[in-house]
């Protein structure tokens, strides 16, 4: 028997005597043999008493009534079974809308950021300043244009002017009660 770690299988690798020592015969790898147990072989007893109608008709109703019982548990698992699958059915089905929906309003929300922006570029103060430069023709104010009004002077004008168009009604008034 040669051991893994001994050393001359490292000095003697050249060495052919030495490698045929390695096939040596004395030592079997092959497994040892295996002779399995016999089991004991099955007896068949005969039963040699008779039961009667009524003990027959009593285990067939509880068979039935066993057979009857794995039924429906049987379709309860099936219902359940069933039941998780619609609403996974169901559960995919709105996580499809609610995914159409967002992307619907994303879609709304930059078509609303593309329409505020125009907006934007079309009231700015250059682009009404150049409407009115080249649509209207119209033209930029100077300071010999500007007039400034007493608005205390305007107040007491149409003061009067109002108290004035009351005397009328009042003296149309008077004349139409006369006639």
């Amino acid at each position: 028997m040669t051991n893994s770690g001994d050393f001359r299988r490292y000095s003697y690798q050249s060495d052919a005597a030495y490698a045929l020592k390695a096939f040596d015969v004395s030592r079997s790898s092959a497994a040892p043999a295996y002779a399995p147990k016999r089991q004991k072989d099955l007896k068949v007893r005969h039963n040699n008493t008779r039961k009667s109608k009524a003990q027959l008709a009593k285990e067939q109703r509880a068979a039935l009534i066993k057979a009857v019982c794995i039924m429906f548990t049987a379709l309860a698992f099936l219902g359940m079974f069933f039941g998780v699958l619609h609403t996974y059915a169901l559960k995919n089905e709105l996580t499809h809308e609610i995914s159409d929906l967002q992307t619907e309003l994303s879609v709304a929300q930059s078509e609303n950021t593309r329409i505020n922006s125009e907006l934007n570029s079309l009231v700015s103060m250059s682009m009404i300043d150049q409407y009115a430069v080249d649509k209207l023709g119209m033209s930029k104010v100077q300071s010999n244009q500007i007039r400034y009004i007493d608005v205390s002077q305007f107040k007491e004008e149409r003061k009067a002017a109002a108290l004035m168009l009351l005397e009328q009604t009042e003296a149309e008034k008077a004349e139409n009660e006369n006639k």
